[in-house]
């Protein structure tokens, strides 16, 4: 071994020796350049010789060192263009004091066409969004290696973590040998599962919490033989590691850490096992809560919105939301930015103390409070501007506020006007004590042609003829955007059972007061088990109020009809002959949800109750009572996931023992609301199968309603065309009065639906529901599954 060391050491020694003499004869000379050539460029891609020649910084006539730096200099610009694959320069001859040189260059083949094999899970035009390979352009190897990054990040994302891609470089014909055919075979391999996820360092909660947090990664389960398994997203896992983070901070363990993970497979490779390695770090607990720097509110108040006590285990999450801004804007944040402190600003500082404990000091900026100085509305073409402008809670010279920022978007909102995905405040600093508000809006449609019509197995086919133009202006009625409502509607049913005719007008505003007038006169006729013609007008008036908060209006109905009994069908509770009607309804109603199409959040509470006969003229006595609260719950922190539940009541009861009640203000129950007046749609039961039945077998309608749904609905799109999905259960009954009333005793389904609103025509939807007691026929089985299909309007 030594005698080859010593024979290896001699061989190095004569190399460099030879070397420098080799460099000791060499000496650098200067040369004229007499001429320089181009070699390897193409007609077909039209990279010019002149080009190349300029680009070298090279030029016939100068002066170049040879050794030296010129020729290295070149080369290395040329490579910079990024267009060739090899770059040479040479002496091509050598004249006395002169050479000439050639450049001799290889291109970069260009792109002609992109195929792509083996796709299946990822489309291509998923790929192509990704992509940004252009016909034409050159094709170096750093495109193509990144090209392949973003497919296999892709297929990463959809559970395929050992997906592959091989290039393959095809040349076209011979007059364009430039130009390839680049074909990227895709091998996906197997949409990997997650067999199971193991924890360490979980010392204060069990597995299943930690699981429990994650969205997109889960454990595959023996339900995941019924539902689709859960795939792998490396995205979606890295989001999930976030939350584990959040939900340790939540928790008052806000040194939490994720030491390492690691990620290995099945034998098979098709199923992968996660590994997360945590340090928990300690519990810690709010010791002392100090303010500095607020002269406005005392830190008493201050402390109450932060919603922090002695001894608390701090939740990281919960203090950044009632420190800067919360849902329900009850934090810190809001209480200054709704009393014009538009510059206020704070700085926490968490201090650990021992090894459980925090003392938090929050510093106060408050600086000055702000005016308002204009507001502008921008985007509306044909909504008038006084329309949105008392939609508007925000007014010149008032102290700012974001609350009321907020409020005014949401009253532009529920107008339906708008595009609310699109509605923007912005501000802008007019001087140190005033700032200018703007309103970006984005019109969109909103009237409609109601074309609808429904069917059901007992009455066939019953539908509505008629518009709602939601933004008529009676001055300019071809136009529009006053903000206006004139609606018309024609419904009939099967066999001209049923028919009704209206047209009403509403001004929402009048003398731009948000006060309500309306008109409406009506004609309808039913032919069930009786015969009832009725016809009248009335008008409304309502306002909205300021107490107890302004989501709340009250509003007041004078009604005048006739009543027309032309066959009371056998039943005892309607007399034949006309009679002659005079009411007076009242609704009280608080309405704080916000959107019409799709609300997400808020509630809307109604009380109607309404007074015919008594101490009224007329011949028809009796009294009418209305509950109606629906409640909206965004889930998963999303405006697209939401709970509904609703509850409605009714009653309905005479002044006198002998009092005459028109049928149809009777409550009849089941099916859907097509078609039929005074009818609660409860899905899963055929049209008004549901009540009281006189000997025949027929309806007669309850003085007593109850219902109670729960849905669960997700929007797929809210604009332009709103889409939504929704599972419910639900139930309900009618009772012949209030003493045979059993609140309890509903009849109950369930299933699922979809809506789809398109403007002009309205709301297109269907429900598959299933009537889980016996109703009609009275066979001792439950009524079983029901299709139900609307045109034109929605439960």
């Amino acid at each position: 071994m030594q005698k080859y060391s010593v024979l290896i050491i001699a061989l190095i020694s004569i190399l460099l020796i030879n070397n420098k003499s080799i460099s000791q004869r060499i000496k650098p000379e200067q040369f004229n350049i007499l001429g320089i050539s181009v070699e390897g460029n193409t007609k077909a891609t039209g990279t010019d010789a002149g080009a190349i020649i300029g680009n070298s910084g090279l030029k016939v006539g100068g002066e170049i060192t040879i050794p030296g730096d010129e020729i290295r200099q070149a080369i290395q610009k040329l490579w910079a263009l990024r267009i060739f694959s090899d770059v040479q320069i040479l002496i091509e001859n050598k004249i006395d004091k002169g050479v000439y040189l050639l450049i001799r260059i290889k291109e970069y083949n260009r792109l002609g066409k992109l195929e792509y094999t083996g796709l299946d899970d990822v489309s291509e035009d998923d790929i192509k969004k990704k992509v940004s390979l252009t016909t034409g352009q050159i094709l170096t190897p750093a495109d193509i290696q990144s090209a392949i990054s973003k497919i296999k990040t892709l297929y990463e994302e959809e559970g395929h973590l050992l997906a592959s891609v091989t290039p393959e470089e095809i040349a076209e014909d011979s007059s364009n040998n430039n130009k390839v055919t680049l074909k990227l075979h895709v091998d996906e391999g197997p949409r990997l599962t997650i067999k199971e996820i193991y924890f360490t360092g979980d010392k204060s909660f069990d597995k299943g919490d930690l699981i429990g947090e994650f969205e997109d990664t889960e454990e595959k389960k023996w339900y995941h033989f019924i539902l689709p398994s859960p795939k792998f997203e490396r995205k979606k896992y890295e989001e999930d590691k976030r939350r584990l983070i959040k939900f340790y901070q939540k928790n008052g363990y806000i040194d939490t850490e994720i030491l390492s993970d690691s990620i290995w497979y099945s034998e098979d490779k098709k199923k992968i096992f996660l590994q997360i390695n945590l340090n928990e770090g300690m519990q810690y607990k709010v010791r002392n809560i100090a303010w500095e720097g607020n002269t406005v509110y005392s830190s008493a108040i201050l402390s109450e919105r932060l919603g922090f006590t002695k001894g608390m285990v701090f939740d990281q999450d919960k203090f950044e939301k009632n420190l800067r801004g919360n849902e329900e804007q009850t934090d810190v944040g809001s209480l200054y930015l709704d009393d014009g402190y538009l510059r206020f600003n704070l700085d926490p500082s968490i201090q650990r103390v021992g090894t459980d404990s925090l003392d938090i000091n929050i510093q106060i900026y408050e600086r000055n409070q702000f005016r308002i100085g204009q507001v502008d509305v921008r985007g509306n073409r044909k909504t008038r501007e006084n329309v949105i402008r008392r939609e508007l809670f925000t007014r010149p010279g008032d102290f700012f506020s974001r609350a009321l920022i907020i409020r005014s978007l949401r009253q532009l909102s529920q107008l339906n006007y708008f595009n609310p995905e699109k509605l923007r405040p912005d501000t802008r600093l007019a001087d140190d004590q005033t700032v200018d508000l703007i309103y970006e809006v984005e019109e969109k449609s909103n009237d409609n042609v109601n074309a609808s019509v429904g069917y059901s197995g007992a009455f066939g086919v019953t539908g509505a003829l008629g518009f709602t133009i939601n933004n008529f202006a009676i001055s300019n009625p071809l136009e529009g955007g006053g903000g206006q409502i004139l609606n018309f509607d024609w419904q009939f049913g099967e066999g001209a059972r049923f028919r009704t005719f209206s047209l009403s007008f509403t001004e929402p505003w009048l003398f731009d007061r948000p006060t309500t007038l309306g008109f409406s006169i009506f004609d309808s006729r039913q032919r069930f088990s009786w015969d009832l013609r009725q016809t009248g007008i009335s008008m409304r008036l309502g306002r909205r109020l300021s107490w107890p908060d302004n989501y709340s209006r009250a509003d007041w109905t004078l009604r005048y009809q006739s009543n027309d009994i032309r066959d009371a069908g056998g039943s005892p509770y309607y007399e034949l002959g006309v009679s002659k009607q005079v009411s007076i309804t009242q609704v009280l109603s608080r309405n704080s949800t916000d959107s019409p199409i799709f609300p997400s959040i808020g509630s809307s509470v109604a009380l109607s109750t309404e007074i015919s006969g008594g101490p009224l003229p007329g011949t028809v006595d009796y009294h009418k009572w209305n509950f109606n609260s629906e409640w909206y719950i965004p889930l998963f922190g999303s405006s697209r996931v939401v709970l509904y539940s609703s509850t409605a009541i009714g009653f309905l009861e005479g002044f006198f023992g002998n009092s005459k009640i028109p049928p149809i203000e009777y409550f009849y129950m089941g099916g859907t609301l097509m078609g039929y007046v005074s009818t609660t749609p409860l899905r899963g039961y055929e049209d008004r199968s549901i009540g009281p039945r006189n000997s025949s077998g027929q309806e007669e309608g309850g003085r007593v309603m109850s219902k109670h749904s729960l849905e669960l609905r997700f929007a797929a799109t809210i604009n332009p065309m709103p889409i939504y999905f929704l599972t419910f259960v639900e139930g309900g009954n009618v009772f012949r009065n209030l003493k045979e009333t059993d609140f309890f005793d509903l009849k109950r389904s369930y299933g699922i639906g979809a809506r789809l609103l398109i403007q002009p025509i309205g709301m297109i939807g269907f429900d598959y529901a299933y009537g889980a007691d016996d109703v009609l026929p009275k066979d001792g089985k439950p009524d079983g599954w029901h299709f139900h299909f609307q045109f034109g309007r929605g439960f």
